[in-house]
């Protein structure tokens, strides 16, 4: 359906002779496949898939699938382009074009595109350099001319022609002509595949935006007034159904969604515009918003943005320097997602640039987020969102946003591995469990806030540092099992912080072979606290009543002056100040009281 500019009759005919020659189509070579796209043997019906520098026979059959497309090109530099679902095959007997559904494009330099065209129950000559034809439900079909004019030949002899921008119906039974209508080509070139989907130019789309441009004018001058409607798929002899755009909207997009999310599409280029992304028919979908049905992790989430069924980024060797995403198109979009019911791959280094503070930016994976190790994200915004339902696994990778906030939620665990984190606000989210790993010192929390989420009563957080200290400031944590070791030493401070756990059996386990060092820390949720160190110090530190605190040091002792001693003494537990457990002097539950102190073996 196409915008109309005005429904203009044109029910005059023309009984004069009209003999122009098909092109011949005995047979054509497929130069581009996109997705589902089958060639059907007449010898055998048997099908197989098409590929690239194929011969198509006639009498063969070529079908494509929902979000699939072809191009097949001729001898005669004839070029076919065959749309999403559509059956058709050359009859060799009649010399004409089958089309049993679906639609066609024919470019042809010497303006014979088309030929005779049969559908169900309608038959005509068609011709002209550039022309789409489109099977309707009724068994009739719609041609539309792009540049140089069409002529239309019934088989009872009336004869109809179109000038570029201008479609008409043959209708079944093929003995009355239907109306002329002028629609808005703009509108048809934007949104057609047969068009903007395929790796090529058309050869005539120079023509056809010559064609644009004379349309333009003419609506700029108050020869044509677009009227905002659409043309319907259904036509009688003195008129052609209309449609208001905003009844259909929603189905249309609903439609359009699942073709996208059903289709694999791959951005290379900074536009996501861009001929080379595969668009069935549409990618982008603002408003309204979709959702991923049947996945029970976004339930009640709804998305407007990009829509795929797998979405690689910057594949190998397509951008060595990082591919940078123009999003300024869509600053003005509160919220912008990339969406992918399977998987998101990003396989190079990837800058999304144009927006700002106001927007939120959001990679949503249906499946999986997978990231090749070395690779930088970079998105300043004031909210950068990675989602997925399966583990997210970061090796080496540097997430970038200076803007605002970054947060990776997964639905079971997330592994960062010596990776790069630059943000005002870190929020990792997963239930099973989060675990960060770096080769040498690293400062987690600085300079920007961070939260730790996993489930209270089952998951984990374990921070690692295997060769250098562990330092762990202005972060929240929830998580049954808390692990801190690094391979030098530990300082946690949760000041203004919350540490928190559930059920029994949440236990804090921290491990350093120099010092560990805890202060400003509630640890009251935990019912099994152990620190081992050469060196323990603990400074506002709460243990809860009945927990057990095993607390190792080089000597095992509590150096003395618990609570009232600001220095540490090597080798000692200590309690330097405001050390409790259940609200009481911690000293005093020292060696039979929940607490013990030991010696490292």
């Amino acid at each position: 359906m196409k915008k109309i500019i005005t429904l203009g009759l044109c029910l005059g005919f023309i009984a004069s002779a009209f003999t122009s020659q098909a092109m011949d189509l005995k047979q054509s070579r497929v130069t581009q496949v996109v997705n589902d796209v089958k060639i059907i043997s007449a010898a055998d019906q048997q099908a197989k898939p098409a590929t690239v520098n194929d011969n198509f026979s006639m009498p063969d059959i070529l079908r494509t699938g929902a979000a699939s497309r072809a191009e097949l090109v001729a001898a005669d530099k004839t070029v076919t382009r065959v749309g999403a679902d559509t059956i058709f095959s050359f009859d060799p007997a009649s010399r004409s074009i089958d089309l049993k559904q679906g639609s066609l494009l024919f470019h042809s330099p010497h303006g014979q595109g088309g030929g005779s065209i049969h559908t169900g129950s309608a038959t005509a000559s068609v011709l002209g350099s550039t022309l789409i034809v489109t099977a309707t439900p009724n068994g009739g079909f719609k041609v539309i001319s792009l540049e140089d004019g069409v002529d239309i030949k019934l088989p009872n002899g009336l004869h109809q022609q179109l000038q570029p921008g201008q479609l008409t119906f043959i209708l079944p039974g093929s003995t009355q002509l239907a109306p002329i209508v002028v629609f808005r080509l703009e509108d048809l070139i934007r949104n057609s595949q047969l068009i903007e989907g395929f790796n090529h130019p058309l050869p005539s789309l120079s023509l056809i935006f010559n064609e644009i441009n004379t349309q333009n004018k003419l609506i700029k001058s108050g020869h044509l007034t677009d009227t905002g409607l659409l043309a319907g798929n259904n036509a009688t002899v003195d008129q052609v159904e209309v449609i208001d755009p905003n009844t259909v909207q929603t189905a249309v997009n609903s439609s359009a969604v699942q073709n996208a999310l059903k289709t694999d599409a791959t951005i290379n280029q900074s536009s996501l515009s861009d001929p080379s992304i595969p668009i069935p028919p549409a990618r982008i979908f603002l408003n309204p918003t979709f959702t991923l049905a049947n996945n029970s992790f976004y339930n009640g989430q709804v998305f407007q943005g990009f829509a795929a069924q797998n979405l690689a980024f910057n594949t190998s060797g397509a951008n060595p320097d990082g591919l940078e995403v123009d999003m300024s198109g869509y600053a003005s979009q509160t919220v912008f997602d990339f969406v992918a019911s399977q998987n998101i791959n990003l396989d190079g280094s990837v800058a999304f640039n144009g927006l700002s503070a106001a927007n939120q930016l959001e990679l949503v994976a249906g499946n999986q987020i997978n990231f090749t190790p070395g690779i930088t994200l970079t998105a300043n915004v004031g909210d950068f969102e990675l989602y997925s339902p399966a583990a997210m696994t970061l090796n080496n990778v540097s997430l970038l946003n200076s803007v605002g906030n970054l947060g990776l939620t997964s639905g079971d665990t997330i592994s960062l591995i010596n990776c790069t984190i630059q943000t005002a606000y870190l929020i990792l989210s997963a239930p099973n469990a989060i675990n960060l790993t770096y080769n040498s010192s690293v400062n987690i929390g600085a300079p920007g806030n961070t939260t730790f989420v996993t489930d209270a009563g089952s998951g984990s957080v374990n921070l690692t540092s295997t060769t250098g200290s562990l330092s762990v400031s202005d972060t929240s944590i929830e998580a049954h099992y808390l692990t801190l070791n690094s391979g030098d030493s530990i300082l946690l401070n949760a000041d203004g912080q919350v540490l928190t756990a559930t059920g029994t059996g949440a236990t804090a386990n921290f491990t350093a072979p120099n010092v560990v060092t805890v202060e400003n820390a509630n640890l009251s949720d935990y019912g099994t606290v152990n620190m081992s160190a050469n060196t323990i110090n603990l400074l506002n530190v709460a243990f809860g009543a009945g927990s057990s605190v095993n607390l190792q040091s080089l000597y095992g002792v509590l150096a003395p002056n618990p609570n009232t001693d600001a220095a540490s003494v090597p080798g000692d537990v200590n309690f330097i100040q405001n050390v409790t457990y259940g609200g009481k002097p911690a000293q005093n539950a020292v060696n039979g009281g929940g607490i013990t102190i030991s010696a490292l073996h």
